[in-house]
């Protein structure tokens, strides 16, 4: 069987045992000032089984990623790093697999949660999505069929250029709507 703890709320001494000590043998408080002290893993698994958001997980991988890959085809840019370029399309490839379920998973909580509200908020973010998963699209196999783009240089590399800056201004957008959904249901819009 597994003893309790107890916290001692004034000074943090730990005791174990079914009941608090009538006097902390440290600070001298009674055993009014002794909370319980939950098991911090059991505590964590639970809490993330009960409080999981799909869509707040699926957001932050292209929420991410994406400057990432903006970075690296930058320095690819400036510093002819090849090597940077080809880490920027595999970054890219994890935002095409993303993307849709990013996408999904926020009309799945706009249903739900939101009663799929006609608000522009909402108007404005799945729109963004879409263009953000289209962009993705494109991008991808616009880089696929260029393989050599950075190199070559020309129209094609400002195109290029323009498809993922499109996509890092989506999500740009998205996180700052998504944070105003957020911080409008906390009370502090």
């Amino acid at each position: 069987m597994v003893k309790m703890k107890w916290r001692c709320t004034v000074c943090g001494y730990i005791h174990e045992g079914d009941e608090p000590p009538d006097i902390c043998p440290v600070c001298g408080v009674g055993s009014e000032k002794f909370v319980p002290v939950e098991d911090p893993k059991v505590n964590l698994i639970q809490d993330m089984m009960e409080t999981f958001e799909p869509h707040a997980v699926a957001a932050h991988f292209p929420n991410a990623i994406l400057p990432t890959l903006a970075l690296f085809v930058a320095i690819a840019f400036v510093f002819s790093k090849n090597s940077f370029e080809t880490a920027a399309f595999y970054l890219l490839c994890v935002v095409l697999v993303t993307a849709p379920a990013t996408l999904l998973t926020g009309i799945m909580d706009w249903k739900t949660k939101f009663s799929g509200q006609k608000a522009l908020i909402f108007k404005k973010k799945i729109a963004l999505g879409v263009v953000l998963v289209l962009l993705s699209i494109v991008t991808a196999v616009f880089r696929f069929n260029n393989p050599d783009v950075m190199q070559e240089g020309g129209p094609l590399q400002i195109l290029y250029f323009l498809l993922i800056f499109g996509m890092l201004g989506c999500v740009t957008l998205l996180g700052h709507y998504g944070g105003k959904l957020v911080f409008s249901l906390m009370g502090k819009d």
